[in-house]
């Protein structure tokens, strides 16, 4: 995933068909939140242009939530893995089942931490397992800075 390298983000894992990625987990990112969304918009840009020519191929889903995260080694003394874990990473993978295909979608605080920098929109709220509340979900359609 180029995208990801060149924002400085980490691949974490890959969980079923779904990869894990995090920003200021190894070192201080304060603008983390653009360089996740402009990492998803080019994997987006990038799906979408290897699929023209390939209708029948599927589309991805792609979301961004920001927040705070346990980031560390995990597991027993014989296992151990480099891993994030917490509501917020269960909270995006909620999002990118809301995601309409080749959409990214993203959360209320990576809304609230781009700002003014980010173009957006409303999907509404959405009820989303472990949640009691909606959840205000938007439509990125691009970021800059």
């Amino acid at each position: 995933m180029p995208a990801v390298l060149e924002e400085g983000g980490l691949i974490d894992r890959f969980a079923g068909d779904a990869i894990i990625v995090v920003f200021n987990a190894v070192t201080e990112q304060p603008d983390h939140a653009v360089r996740a969304a402009r990492a998803a918009l080019a994997i987006r840009s990038e799906a979408d242009r290897l699929a023209a020519d390939h209708s029948s191929w599927p589309r991805f889903r792609i979301a961004v939530n920001t927040g705070p995260a346990m980031v560390g080694n995990v597991g027993a003394d014989l296992q151990r893995s480099f891993t994030v874990i917490g509501d917020t990473i269960n909270l995006a993978a909620r999002l990118q089942a809301t995601a309409p295909p080749g959409e990214v979608v993203i959360g209320p605080t990576t809304w609230e931490d781009l700002g003014d920098r980010a173009t957006v929109v409303p999907l509404g709220p959405a009820e989303l397992r472990g949640k009691r509340e909606p959840v205000p979900v938007y439509r990125l359609v691009s970021v800059t800075g």
